[in-house]
């Protein structure tokens, strides 16, 4: 008796008693551990390949498996699975995130949700830590961040918040240290930032906003990290910022989503569109235009040019970013014509110009900045650029 004896219909049947059991009383039953390395994924539920592989081998022939009974391990029973067609996969070394996390919103706590307390918040789990304003890590992103007044540096304007990272304060709350991105939850913050996904905010009740709750904690939606950067606050000591804009679109309000299992979402064939209002700042696409065709979209920092249909293609990177946080200007000055990979990189700090036009990616470089005569580039905005998303 082997792994070929098994058939579809006793991995479904084994599928069945997961699901009739619970994840907890089914392992603690057929005797397996947890683990997230190898996830089977059925109707959109996940389940260990190699525990449902050790049951399934007991319906089809009588002699019910534990791990140590697999031959050749969970990798076996990965592969034994995708020969009957099932969606199962090896995740490796891939970093796995921790198993209470959760994402977006939280089942039974929509947007006003009150709390009396930090506590009452972390035992709902909309903000997990009891202490800590930001919840997440560098490998996954933020879940979840409180603003409560906790820093001198923090903006809310309702939609539009610019929030202080964590550290580098005394017991009295004074900012008395350097703020770092290195930080787990500012780190956290930063990924958010580059991934896209949503954070939930939680706010404190205190004096000095009036968006704040008049007392407790209130959970208030989600909001996107659309900028990071580091820069002096009020004492002098360099914080970590974030700009974070509220989500308005209800489908980006998934419920409890948790990370790490490596399945695919299900998605959708016939995505939904909405008319959304949104305010942002108006640029110029003259401006733009302007600076691409003086340099005749050759991206200034590798030399790059894209064809596109016959066309050349690149695009418009503002060094000092416009809108609040920033408030750079939309003037050529402030322009570079970049290609679509420098220009993701220079906003997201992997790509600094010095103050000798040297360009350097992630450390490494020194490639001279390509210039046009006709085109005059403010070293101040330059200077702005490398203190404030230098890594």
């Amino acid at each position: 008796m082997g792994l070929g004896d098994i058939t579809v219909e006793a991995v479904l049947r084994a599928i069945d008693e997961h699901d009739r059991l619970g994840d907890a009383e089914f392992r603690s039953t057929y005797g397996f551990a947890r683990t997230r390395r190898y996830p089977l994924t059925c109707n959109g539920l996940t389940y260990d390949s190699q525990a449902i592989v050790g049951l399934a081998h007991g319906y089809a022939t009588g002699t019910y498996w534990r791990a140590r009974d697999i031959s050749g391990g969970a990798t076996s029973a990965v592969r034994t699975l995708q020969r009957l067609g099932f969606d199962a996969r090896y995740l490796g070394g891939l970093p796995q995130p921790d198993e209470r996390s959760i994402y977006g919103e939280v089942l039974g706590y929509p947007e006003g949700s009150m709390f009396r307390s930090r506590a009452e918040a972390q035992a709902a789990r909309v903000h997990r830590p009891g202490q800590a304003g930001i919840c997440g890590t560098k490998a996954f992103g933020a879940e979840s961040i409180v603003v409560s007044g906790g820093y001198e540096d923090d903006v809310d304007l309702g939609d539009l918040i610019i929030y202080t990272g964590h550290g580098g304060q005394n017991t009295r709350g004074q900012q008395v240290e350097d703020q770092t991105f290195d930080d787990s939850g500012n780190a956290a913050l930063r990924t958010s930032k580059l991934t896209g996904e949503p954070v939930r905010v939680i706010r404190g009740a205190h004096r000095g906003s009036p968006y704040a709750p008049e007392s407790g904690y209130r959970y208030d939606g989600l909001f996107r990290v659309v900028d990071a950067w580091m820069e002096p606050g009020r004492s002098g000591h360099q914080v970590c910022r974030y700009k974070l804009v509220k989500v308005t679109d209800e489908a980006e309000h998934q419920t409890s989503t948790t990370r790490g299992n490596g399945a695919a979402p299900n998605g959708t064939a016939t995505p939904e569109r909405r008319t959304t209002n949104v305010q942002r700042v108006v640029r110029s696409t003259a401006v733009s235009q302007y600076v691409k065709r003086l340099h005749n979209d050759t991206c200034q920092a590798c030399g790059t040019r894209l064809i596109v249909a016959g066309r050349g293609y690149s695009e418009g990177a503002h060094i000092r970013p416009l809108g609040r946080g920033h408030n750079g200007p939309d003037v050529p000055s402030n322009v570079l014509c970049l290609c679509p990979n420098c220009h993701v990189l220079f906003d997201n700090g992997a790509l600094i110009i010095d103050s000798k036009r040297q360009v350097w990616v992630n450390g490494e470089g020194g490639k001279e900045l390509i210039t046009d005569e006709r085109h005059v580039i403010d070293d101040d905005h330059l200077t702005y650029h490398r203190n404030h998303y230098s890594t």
